[in-house]
Order: C-alpha cells, then structure tokens, then sequence
C-alpha cells in the first residue's frame, strides 16, 4: 500500500537522550490519522522531523511517495502545519495575517481568505488585531492559516488547545469536512483520547518516544471486549450471586464499582432476575464495549507509572 506519509526506524536524539527511537509511521491518504499518547511523549519532536524543521538522528521519511532528505520543499508546498503555538502579527488583524501568509505562498484564488474565515468562525473578529484574540482564538486563526491554501496533507499539533466545548465541535466538524470534502490528509496529534476516538480512522499511540501500535478504530472496534456493566447496591453480593448462583467466572469489579461480565453467553434480564431473587438492587445495567482510553491504558499504562 502507499502512503502519503511514512516514516522508517525514525530516531532522534539530544545529546545522550533518545527523544523518539525506532518510529515507524504509515499514514494513508485521504484518512485522519490520530497520533495518540500522553503531554512529553515525543509528539510535537516527530511532527518537527516530518515538516523539516529538525533533522533525525536516523530514520528515513518519505512524503508524497518521495524520500526526503534536505530538501523539504517540494512537500511543504502542498502541506498545512500548527505546530505548538501559532505565532502572528499580534498588531496586525487576523485577515491581514491571513492576506500576508497567502502574498507569501503564492495562492491568489479570490475568497480563499474569506472562506478560510468562515470556516473557523472568525468572520466577526477578522478585523480585529490579533493581540486582542483569546488562546482559542488565535488556535483557530492558526488552523484558518494552514487550510487557507487548501493542502493535501494538513498537520494539526494539538488543535483542541485552548478551545471551548462549542469550539472543539467546530474544530472536529472542520477536520472531517476537509477529510470528506476536500480529500485532505489530516494528521493530527492530541492527548484528548475521546477526542481522538470519535474524529480518527486511525490511530497511532506513542509513549515516551517509542510507538506502541498503529490501529485502525475499525480494527479496534471489531477485537475490543464487549461487557455487560452492572452497578449494583451491594457489589460483593453481586460478584457472589454472579459466581455462585450463574457459574460466572469472567467478571471484574471495577475501582468506581462497577462489575464487568464478560461472559458473551448470560442474558441480561436473567442476570437481573438472579440479583432482584438474593435481594441485590441494580442501578444501573447494560451492555457496553471498550474505549480507546482503556486501550490505550492497557498499551502504555506500565510505562506511564
């Protein structure tokens, strides 16, 4: 298969330190690839390796199916990046940043700064200078800048920074729109695991500079445990109903009190008459399956403590 983005044993070190070691990224075009792990796991050192901005100790990087070495050019070009924070004429006007970033690529298709407004929700506050933006704000001004000369392959550190819940809607529904719309590439990294499971079609989890695994949330749905959830009165009573009086074995009693059954072959309702019949109440009952938090914990949980 071939992917617009891929990395081959990607390293970088400082000095005596290995930031990243032995990263292999496949991102497929046209997808939102969710690069996944923890504030200090290596996230925004690769993002900088794949735009140019440092070079890796060893690894290969390969862009638009060319390898790139030290000529990061011919990719950038067709590339929309927010690395970190995103940095502006703060007396200048979110437009006039937008009209010298255009002037600067070389893109002069009429509205584009207009529409790339629109697109974030920045119309009203266009005019005015950037220094007066909140955090939030100038997050969206930022991603406004990097879809403005509509890429191929967009690059998006963290975009969720800063946002209000009514902001990271907008966010998400933008990055899908550009996916589904525009068939935009959208690499995307984050510590916001629930934002990821519901934006991502895949889903890359580093941990201290090492990637754990790459997974489609496809393939994550198909081999995550499905469960039945039971918030019991009196838990204790419940896991001995559950053993004794159903012959359960795969069960577990969760730290908030919950108790998971794992057994595919027990009916709820007969579950609920069993626990009602030794007088134990159920709260709360229903089947569930696993999230990519849990996922994620079960990869990197170890490594985290």
């Amino acid at each position: 298969m071939a992917y617009l983005l891929e990395t081959c044993s990607l390293g970088k070190d400082i000095g005596k330190q290995k930031i990243i070691e032995d990263v292999s990224l496949h991102v497929k075009k046209g997808e939102i690839y969710g690069f996944l792990g923890p504030n200090g796991a290596g996230k925004t050192t690769i993002l900088k390796l794949v735009t140019g901005l440092w070079k890796p100790t060893k690894g290969e990087i390969f862009l638009f199916g060319k390898q790139m070495k030290n000529d990061f050019g011919h990719g950038l070009k067709r590339m929309g990046i927010v690395l970190e924070y995103p940095a502006f004429y703060q007396f200048l006007s979110g437009r006039e940043n937008l009209e010298l970033h255009r002037e600067y690529m070389g893109y002069y298709r009429h509205g584009s700064v207009e529409e790339a407004l629109k697109l974030v929700c920045l119309e009203e506050m266009a005019d005015r200078p950037v220094k007066d933006y909140s955090l939030g704000m100038k997050e969206r001004l930022g991603i406004a800048r990097a879809v403005l000369c509509k890429p191929e392959f967009l690059i998006l550190d963290e975009p969720l920074n800063g946002l209000d819940p009514s902001g990271i809607h907008q966010i998400r529904e933008l990055i899908r729109r550009l996916c589904q719309e525009y068939g935009t590439t959208v690499l995307m990294s984050s510590h916001i695991l629930s934002e990821v499971e519901t934006t991502a079609d895949t889903v890359g989890i580093l941990c201290k500079g090492k990637l754990k695994e790459e997974v489609s949330m496809k393939e994550l749905s198909e081999k995550s445990a499905s469960f039945i959830e039971v918030l019991a009165t009196d838990r204790k009573r419940a896991a001995f109903v559950l053993e004794e009086k159903l012959n359960i074995r795969k069960f577990r009693i969760m730290e908030d009190g919950h108790i998971r059954v794992y057994d595919q072959g027990i009916h709820v309702e007969r579950m609920v008459k069993h626990l009602a019949a030794e007088e134990v109440g159920v709260l709360s009952i229903g089947r569930k399956t696993e999230t990519l938090e849990e996922y994620f914990m079960q990869l990197v949980g170890e490594d985290l403590q």
